[in-house]
């Protein structure tokens, strides 16, 4: 018969599992009515405080002891929250998410204390395994993918964020597939198989390579690689310099393919880069403001483009982001130096505690963190919930220390102090989900061009709604095509603070134009063709513009850079555009 203590242990070591399976459920929330990102959001406010109370009474059983990884998250929070920039609103919905992202880091930091982490382990796995079907059923119909353009996502918006998870899991699967015994290996063997399948056809770059390193990772450690290579070079000095050099050349020519495979997307996201180095130039120590990142990106690039100082190439592929496309520039971008050291200090405390733990028990999270941060590197998964919950429990996981730990009542209490952000920054959300489900609701009617019937409801919405970009946006075009250009130009030009997409621009200037302040409305267009210079509309607009306002010159001349311009994408809507603007030209 089972001893007390197996009871005991097995029964905390389910409860350990549901809640950690609870905190990362978030992932498997589709939810059509409020959309993909959306319905995880709200459904993570729903669960937080529930399991947040429930890990009380565990902190209390088996506390944690407190680390400096700790309080570099901590720290990281408080300074973020001190670095918003002044938007009118109490706190930015990014901002409140990071507070709720710090609780469940501490709620992982007392889940792992059960059995060296294990229950929260076989959590993670169970959601990889969960992940990876959905995957799989997706490549052979099963199931249905959740982006028209796309035939994989999991049950994310788009493949991007789906290979993100995927492969932060990947090498820890293979850590517990090589150092388990019996039926958890086996277990994780399936885990890895279905992983496997999945991944490749995901077609990402940097999923691929971040699979590569992470999984170095757990078999050198497993291997003790490090040793057989330096015991290789030992008995064949002359073999081995010429067999690195093959592999550099191996890699290289993998890397200058993968580069190949997909060279829009890459050069798109060195401009993007390039950019954003001069908006750190702008604001190195303390940033922009934590979660200010577009706005300011779309002005920063109008500006580069205006100074003249650019390839053909760039104004090719540049695009209006919401992100950096590299969680680290972002990070500088948004937060300065002073947010990066803080983020870096708690990258490398949680992989010095687990160097200091014995490596071979982490090796599995070290490499998962590791792949994590490399795809982070090229991604933005800080801006996708379920990737975020991801990266605080890998961190949690690597932090977890056989040292003795804190009293029960310094980690009882604190967990009791978790629940005030829990219950703060969950609460009053079922008004702002009612908000979004009648959005989605009116969308209908605005894609229909109903606007006359969509302008009050969305007005009614404004108060809730005014920090979403594409809220913002649409209730402008609506009162624009309600004869409030006005009103309209002021709505969207809070969308130009929060948005970098120059379609914003082109309906002010088509605001201005109706009220023929056509200096107004030349200054929009402008800013809307230098924004993203390779859009053929803006200059579109502007040689209408010039036409009815009689400036026939500049009408002509805008007109031919129209017919001579090589849009991004072809389409009949360009086709269109420029036809008119050969009837512009005739009619000279």
């Amino acid at each position: 018969m089972p001893s007390k203590e197996n009871i005991k242990t097995y029964t905390l070591g389910t409860i350990v599992f549901i809640l950690s399976l609870l905190l990362l459920s978030s992932t498997f929330i589709v939810g059509d009515d409020l959309g993909n990102r959306a319905a995880k959001v709200f459904w993570f406010y729903s669960i937080l405080p529930g399991v947040a109370i429930a890990c009380t009474p565990l902190a209390w059983i088996r506390p944690f002891r407190f680390t400096l990884t700790d309080l570099f998250v901590v720290l990281y929070i408080v300074y973020s929250l001190l670095n918003l920039p002044y938007s009118g609103m109490e706190i930015s919905a990014r901002a409140g998410i990071l507070v709720l992202v710090g609780v469940t880091y501490f709620l992982f930091r007392v889940l792992t204390t059960f059995s060296s982490g294990n229950f929260v382990n076989a959590a993670l796995l169970f959601t990889g395994f969960i992940e990876a079907a959905w995957g799989v059923g997706q490549l052979y119909g099963f199931t249905p993918s959740l982006h028209e353009q796309f035939d994989l996502t999991g049950s994310f918006f788009n493949p991007g964020p789906y290979s993100s998870f995927l492969v932060a899991i990947f090498p820890l699967t293979l850590h517990y597939a090589l150092t388990t015994q019996k039926l958890p290996q086996i277990l994780s063997i399936i885990v890895l198989v279905a992983l496997l399948l999945v991944l490749p056809a995901t077609m990402s770059r940097s999923a691929w390579v971040a699979a590569i390193v992470g999984c170095a990772i757990v078999v050198e450690h497993h291997y003790h690689l490090r040793r057989q290579c330096i015991a290789f070079y030992r008995a064949h000095p002359i073999v081995t310099p010429v067999a690195v050099v093959s592999i550099l050349l191996i890699i290289g020519t993998l890397m200058i393919g993968t580069y190949m495979m997909k060279k829009a997307s890459a050069d798109g996201r060195l401009l993007i880069w390039k950019v954003s180095s001069t908006m750190i130039a702008s604001h190195p120590v303390t940033g922009i403001g934590f979660g200010n990142f577009a706005g300011p990106y779309g002005k920063a690039q109008e500006a580069y483009f205006t100074k003249g100082d650019y390839t053909p190439r760039e104004e090719l592929v540049a695009d209006a982001p919401e992100f950096a496309f590299n969680e680290l520039i972002q990070i500088t971008v948004e937060n300065g130096l002073i947010g990066l050291l803080l983020f870096l200090g708690i990258v490398i405390s949680a992989i010095r505690y687990a160097y200091r733990a014995q490596i071979y028990k982490q090796a599995g999270h070290v490499g998962a963190l590791s792949a994590f941060l490399i795809f982070a590197s090229f991604s933005y998964p800080f801006s996708v919930l379920p990737l975020t919950l991801l990266f605080a429990l890998l961190v949690a996981q690597c932090t977890a220390t056989d040292t003795p730990s804190s009293s029960r009542w310094v980690t009882g209490i604190f967990c009791l102090l978790l629940l005030a952000p829990a219950f703060r920054y969950t609460s009053h959300k079922t008004e702002r989900k009612e908000a979004f489900k009648r959005w989605k609701n009116e969308q209908i009617y605005f894609n229909m061009q109903v606007f006359k019937r969509t302008v009050d409801n969305y007005r009614a919405l404004y108060p809730i709604m005014k920090d979403n970009p594409t809220f913002l946006f649409e209730y402008g075009q609506c009162l624009s095509r309600t004869n409030s250009p006005g009103l309209s130009n002021r709505v969207l030009r809070e969308a130009a603070e929060i948005s970098s997409d120059p379609m914003i621009h082109n309906i002010i200037g088509k605001n201005y134009q109706a009220m023929q302040q056509y200096d107004l409305a030349e200054a929009s267009f402008l800013k809307a063709s230098r924004t993203v210079p390779n859009r053929i509309y803006p200059l579109y607009l502007l040689a209408k513009m010039y036409a009815e306002s009689g400036q026939t010159e500049k009408a002509i001349t805008t007109a031919k850079i129209v017919l001579e311009k090589e849009p991004k994408v072809f389409s009949s809507a360009v086709e269109e555009m420029k036809r008119d603007m050969r009837l512009l030209l005739r009619n000279y």
